[in-house]
């Protein structure tokens, strides 16, 4: 039981590693486009948020599915689908969290995007581990 446990431990630590290399990635991606709609062309924050978001949803599956869970003969459709769900939630408490930050505790939108990243990366890990990509 305990041999079990620590190679659960282990595995899961990996997953959580490629997944955060994964998160860079897609955090870069997102906060690009964020950029550039929010700063550049003048688009509200909140459509640049979901824009930026959009982006990395679907170059985060791809590398959640292929790399960090390594499913690569399940069901592909299952997965896409509890994939978005997955990311609808995240996303919406995310969303909350972004508004609360901006327009209640008045904090800059930069950096209010930077803190709801965060909890959105910590909620996207533990949905897909154990409902999308669950053994």
């Amino acid at each position: 039981m305990l041999k079990r446990l620590k190679k659960y431990d282990k595995n899961t630590l990996w997953q959580l590693v490629r997944f955060g290399v994964v998160g860079v990635i897609n955090t870069l991606i997102t906060l690009i486009i964020i950029y550039v709609l929010q700063e550049l062309l003048h688009i509200k924050y909140t459509v640049a948020n979901l824009a930026g978001y959009i982006a990395g949803v679907i170059n985060s599956f791809f590398w959640s599915k292929l790399w960090v869970f390594k499913k690569l003969n399940s069901n592909f459709m299952r997965e896409a689908v509890l994939f978005l769900v997955c990311f609808g939630i995240c996303y919406g408490i995310q969303f909350v969290v972004l508004l609360a930050l901006v327009e209640l505790l008045l904090l800059d939108e930069t950096w209010a995007q930077l803190v709801s990243m965060a909890v959105y990366t910590l909620c996207n890990f533990a949905m897909n581990k154990f409902i999308t990509f669950k053994k």
